[in-house]
């Protein structure tokens, strides 16, 4: 999953992303909390780069997410 998501981002091929808007953000950690692979979301939202690569997509930030700061894009 890896090489497949540099292999995309060096092609610049589309594929499901997350995107997020730090404005929309009120900072409640719920992301990060239920986050399956411990990963601090909350801090990646901040900088609105979701790009991680022990992200495995499954959604919980987005579906936990209040605020709809997260979201999934193309």
């Amino acid at each position: 999953m890896i090489i497949g998501r540099k292999i995309r981002n060096s092609a610049n091929w589309r594929a499901l992303k997350l995107v997020s808007n730090k404005n929309e953000c009120v900072n409640c950690m719920v992301c990060t909390k239920k986050c399956p692979m411990s990963l601090d979301v909350n801090e990646m939202v901040q900088k609105e780069n979701m790009e991680n690569t022990e992200c495995i997509l499954c959604g919980s930030c987005v579906d936990n997410c209040s605020k709809k700061a997260i979201k999934f894009s193309f």
